[in-house]
């Protein structure tokens, strides 16, 4: 029955929160903020195509890369299955469930029977800890935790379709053959390739250049939405509340900053992180201020919510490049 006879760990995001757990099978206990940084999982997104009637704004890096940089970087083997066949990839989590192996499953909770979702979102994480009869024991974020899902609605929200989404995604990890690299060294790269893909984003929709993009397009967002009432609240919904831990993933990002200057002894991270913080609290009223425009459909509030953000892609633009090369 693998980890249902331990704790889980309940985390805010759910590709970190699906990794602790994983990890901590194999006796390798790193906080959530660790695993986080450490798969270099900092960035913004904006993203819009005419299928989708709400732009998506995303403050990490894209589905799947956190995984697998994380698992690079500390030399752990990443064993990933796609498959298009909903009977195989059952097959497939019961045998590695059987043999006692936590399993990460990619999928779209709108679709589990417990879920009270009322948008998709085919890029959710989470760890299957074990089964009984046609029932599977996943770990959410805060506040579900450990959740029983019906292996019909399980195989629905594995098989969904949609932006980011895959074919019945899951993964397993196993430990390296030696020590785990020194944390110390793998963090300080960490912050450095973070900081280098913000700062030079391959297209203009990401880093400091999306936030940019996001804002100049914001303004417009009244006029221009189907139903701007309710796209802006599930905007600023997912931006705060939807496994990102507050702040836009800031938060995760500055203690994974403060865990960097313990394991470094270099103080500038310490500060860094200090300054990360402030930033945090800056996105949380972005997304304030998008609800707020949501519920009173007042032009306002967008407004200020484009100059907030025109001002925090300077401010990251600013406090990226010292992490690109702290002192």
């Amino acid at each position: 029955m693998s980890l249902l006879e331990a704790q889980p760990y309940v985390g805010h995001h759910c590709e970190s929160t699906s990794l602790v757990n994983l990890l901590r099978q194999h006796e390798i206990d790193l906080s959530e903020s660790l695993v986080f940084g450490l798969g270099r999982g900092l960035s913004f997104t904006y993203w819009r195509t005419k299928q989708m009637p709400t732009p998506f704004l995303g403050g990490r890096i894209r589905p799947d890369r956190l995984t697998a940089h994380l698992t690079e970087a500390l030399g752990l083997r990443l064993t990933v299955r796609e498959t298009s066949s909903e009977r195989r990839a059952r097959e497939q989590l019961l045998r590695e469930l059987d043999s006692g192996t936590v399993v990460g499953l990619k999928l779209d909770r709108y679709d589990l029977d417990y879920s009270t979702d009322d948008y998709r979102f085919a890029a959710h994480y989470v760890a299957c800890v074990g089964y009984e009869d046609d029932r599977f024991a996943l770990v959410e974020t805060r506040p579900l935790g450990l959740k029983w899902a019906s292996g019909a609605s399980l195989a629905r929200a594995r098989g969904a379709r949609g932006p980011m989404s895959s074919r019945n995604l899951s993964f397993t990890i196993a430990p390296p053959q030696g020590p785990l690299p020194d944390l110390g060294e793998v963090a300080r790269r960490s912050v450095r390739a973070t900081a280098e893909g913000f700062l030079n984003p391959p297209i203009s929709n990401l880093g400091f250049k999306g936030m940019h993009k996001a804002a100049d397009i914001m303004p417009g967002w009244i006029d221009d939405l189907e139903s701007p009432e309710e796209a802006l609240v599930e905007i600023s919904t997912i931006m705060e509340e939807g496994g990102t831990g507050g702040g836009f993933f800031r938060t995760l990002w500055a203690d994974f900053l403060a865990e960097t200057a313990e394991l470094t002894g270099a103080g500038e991270y310490h500060d860094l992180s200090d300054a990360y913080r402030v930033v945090s609290r800056k996105w949380t009223r972005v997304a304030e201020l998008l609800r707020e425009a949501g519920t009173t459909m007042d032009r306002a509030p967008v407004e200020r919510a484009s100059k907030l953000m025109h001002e925090l892609a300077d401010e990251e633009h600013r406090l990226m490049r010292r992490l690109s090369d702290p002192a």
